[in-house]
């Protein structure tokens, strides 16, 4: 038999296995995934019980500050600092305490907020300007002067000429700078618009200007805006909040509406969560509050406390509560009260009831997302489709981009396989509202075992920790395990 032979015989009994293989069930390819059917419903931790922490709602670590005590550390903290230490002289600028708690911030886990400010209290004889801002011949009067804001108090305020454009102009010229210095570090939360009035809280005494020198007036809305606006230019990137005060209503409608600096909406910011009364400024101007009621919807409305003992009757912390129910407020600052005792003390000093409605304060305060249910079907050669119903039942919205997606996580612990889903978190307000959102697709050839379908939202910067679902049925990280796929 010649070789040409044997090789043609041994190419038609591999034909004929093959031929046999095919018909004969036995023989057959057998599937590559386990399909199956599944559906589940999930159980939402009920708020009076809720601990979760996540980024940009409830309690902010407030100057160094977190009296109410929580399951973990708040995602955020927030400082404030004073011109006068940014800029030692003229252009030369020494932003290492904003550099450093920025970074110690991040190394901790959390984002950044910040305050600049050129003034502080009444009375304490202290320069917060740089000295040589102060009677520079380009000061139209001085740059600012010396006030008696309570004649039956010892000591002067000094307050900065809002108006004139040389303190304008340098006050510009050291936000530019910060921002050069920032760059575009991720770990900025938001900032807060200062540098106008006490403690760049955009109020001031009307009595500072009984005796100011000939030319110093009040500060004019025009410059009002400007203050708000050197910010925006500075920074337009950036996350912005700014006081909610009736006397500061037209830089407040420049700042919300009518400038276009800024690439997201600026929210709203009050300092004295928990007074009675303090929001009457706005009840009492109801066709005022109007433009500004809804900014909760797209921008976050930061609040702290005003300070307050056990006991008080006018600032307490059960009429915080109903304050950020009624206008949304998602994050408080959680220090500034009791402030006669020590940080670590004052808690202690509160009654049972002032210490349940801090505590339910920081639960129920900005969103809360739940998973209701979910549904997958899964098909042996690897298509997959996954359903799943996400719930707001917080008092506003993430304010930040989620990328809420389902991914396959193989047994060794790492990402296999992941898809986004078409659910924007920022567009379920709260207050229960929910979306049922669906992906499909086709699982790509990945290696045989084990692998555990979940549904997660991460930062897409990869900065926030993952999000932590409201249900009991939650992983340790927040994420939820949905079900397990096999692939032979």
């Amino acid at each position: 038999m010649t070789s040409v032979s044997r090789q043609h015989r041994k190419r038609l009994s591999a034909l004929l296995l093959a031929t046999s293989m095919l018909s004969n069930p036995a023989w057959a390819a057998k599937p590559a995934w386990n399909s199956l059917q599944a559906s589940r419903t999930y159980t939402e931790i009920q708020v009076a019980a809720d601990d979760t922490v996540n980024p940009m709602r409830g309690y902010y670590r407030w100057r160094t500050q977190e009296k109410v005590p929580q399951s973990v550390p708040a995602m955020d903290a927030y400082q404030r600092y004073y011109w006068r230490n940014l800029e030692t002289a003229r252009g030369q600028y020494n932003f290492s305490s904003i550099i450093n708690d920025l970074q110690a911030a991040k190394s901790q886990g959390r984002k950044f907020a910040f305050r600049v400010r050129m003034m502080a209290g009444y009375d304490d004889n202290q320069l917060y300007l740089p000295d040589y801002v102060v009677n520079n011949t380009n000061c139209q009067h001085g740059c600012g002067w010396w006030a008696d804001s309570d004649p039956n108090a010892a000591g002067l305020t000094f307050v900065p000429d809002w108006n004139d454009p040389y303190l304008i102009q340098r006050a510009r010229a050291l936000l530019t700078a910060l921002a050069q210095a920032i760059g575009t570090d991720p770990g900025i939360a938001w900032i807060d618009v200062g540098m106008y009035g006490q403690y760049g809280e955009w109020a001031l005494r009307s009595n500072l200007y009984a005796n100011a020198p000939a030319g110093i007036t009040v500060v004019t809305d025009a410059n009002k805006r400007e203050y708000a606006k050197m910010h925006f230019d500075a920074f337009p990137s950036r996350q912005f909040v700014m006081f909610a005060l009736y006397s500061n209503r037209d830089a407040l409608s420049y700042a919300l509406s009518g400038q276009s600096i800024t690439a997201k909406p600026v929210g709203l910011r009050v300092d004295c969560l928990g007074r009675a009364g303090f929001f009457d400024q706005w009840t009492n101007h109801a066709a005022d509050w109007e433009a500004f009621k809804n900014q909760w919807q797209k921008a976050p409305f930061v609040g702290e406390f005003c300070s307050f003992e056990s006991g008080d009757a006018s600032t307490n912390s059960a009429t915080a509560r109903q304050q950020a129910a009624a206008y949304h407020i998602s994050l408080i600052g959680n220090g500034n009260f009791a402030p006669s005792v020590s940080e670590t003390q004052s808690w202690g000093t509160l009654t049972p009831q002032e210490q349940n409605d801090l505590l339910m304060l920081g639960r129920e305060a900005g969103y809360r997302y739940s998973v209701t249910n979910s549904h997958v079907d899964f098909t042996s050669t690897g298509k997959l489709t996954f359903t799943a119903t996400v719930r707001n039942n917080g008092n506003a919205p993430a304010y930040e981009a989620w990328t809420v997606q389902a991914e396959l996580v193989n047994s060794q612990g790492g990402i296999s396989w992941k898809a986004s889903l078409p659910l924007n978190l920022g567009t379920l307000l709260g207050e229960g509202v929910s979306q049922s959102v669906q992906g499909t697709w086709t699982l790509p050839n990945l290696p045989s075992g084990t692998y555990t379908l979940r549904l997660v939202a991460r930062d897409p910067n990869n900065v926030r920790p993952m999000l932590k679902w409201t249900i009991g049925e939650r992983s340790g990280d927040g994420g939820l395990n949905v079900v397990t796929l096999r692939r032979r």
